[in-house]
């Protein structure tokens, strides 16, 4: 695998834009990518070389057979267990905001569970028009800005609000104020903050020691290589958290996930063959095992409250 020492000065693999404090180390530098860790709190920023929008929109970037079955079945499971937790944090559960809600999963999972209003906002008009359609209330957020006076267009106040694999697409030097102006804009009913971010797990892991041996596919595939936009950021625990409180956000819960199901493990890689995905279904099966034994997750939810909010 080609390495390179970090570069230097002004640019994303400069100094850390989550902790300001780092530099960042060694890059891995599979074919179209360049991936740096900072040194100080861990946070991976992606260069994706030549990567531009296409003006294809973001749902019609990727297959939309097996792995879409395969995504739907992992984030149908997590929205279960977050309308749980959310439950016990914000008493009368209601007002749901999932901001970049993709194709609704968590909105749908929401409404079943009985909660209302909930709505959902994206770039995507295949996302917006798919909830519309569905009956849930969803706006258009402008490709090159973050949106955040849109939540004044909603017909209600977010006491919630989701990030749910969403912040990873964000520019690394956008993200601190971002997040801070979509926070501000929901006003003083907001409650509760949830993200949920990629981190360099054990399933990343194996993707970094495969890229090393001369298969780089599932890590350009961990990163979305091809698509638009792709995937900027892998958080640590300390950078996932840094970010939230640089929005004046405090953390009072944590939940780690192994982000994906064993027996659909072989479409989410693009497994085609059956023996391929017989032994990918054993390989997630054993790997899932060893994450929940070791505790590290390939992905993190946060839940977090404004300094104003009551514990």
């Amino acid at each position: 695998m080609p390495e390179s020492k970090s570069r230097q000065g002004p640019g994303p693999f400069g100094r850390c834009p989550i902790c300001d404090g780092g530099s960042f180390g060694r890059s891995i530098a599979p074919p179209g990518l360049a991936v740096a860790r900072c040194r100080s709190c861990g946070h991976r920023i992606a260069l994706h070389e030549g990567a531009r929008g296409s003006g294809l929109d973001y749902h019609r970037q990727y297959e939309e057979g097996a792995f879409l079955e395969a995504l739907r079945a992992t984030r149908v499971r997590q929205a279960g267990r977050l309308i749980e937790l959310l439950r016990r944090h914000v008493p009368g559960l209601s007002s749901v905001v999932d901001y970049g809600t993709g194709r609704g999963w968590f909105l749908e999972a929401c409404r079943s569970a009985g909660l209302a209003p909930v709505a959902g906002l994206d770039t995507s008009r295949v996302s917006v028009e798919g909830l519309k359609d569905s009956g849930i209330e969803a706006l258009l957020l402008p490709e090159d800005a973050v949106g955040a006076e849109i939540l004044s267009r909603l017909s209600f106040r977010p006491r919630v609000v989701s990030f749910l694999d969403v912040l990873e697409h964000f520019p690394p030097e956008q993200l601190q104020a971002s997040l801070r102006s979509i926070v501000s804009a929901c006003g003083e009913e907001l409650e509760i903050v949830v993200i949920k971010v990629p981190v360099a797990g054990l399933l990343y892991g194996a993707a970094a020691v495969l890229c090393r041996v001369g298969a780089p596919g599932i890590l350009r595939q961990l990163y979305q290589v091809g698509t638009w936009p792709p995937h900027f950021s892998y958080f640590s625990p300390a950078s996932a958290e840094k970010l939230l409180a640089s929005a004046g956000l405090s953390v009072v819960e944590r939940l780690g996930d192994p982000d994906f199901e064993p027996e659909y493990l072989g479409q989410r890689i693009g497994a085609t063959r059956p023996l391929v995905k017989t032994l990918a279904r054993i390989g997630g099966e054993v790997l899932e095992a060893a994450i929940r034994f070791s505790g590290r997750f390939d992905s993190t939810v946060l839940f977090a409250r404004p300094a104003r909010a009551p514990h």
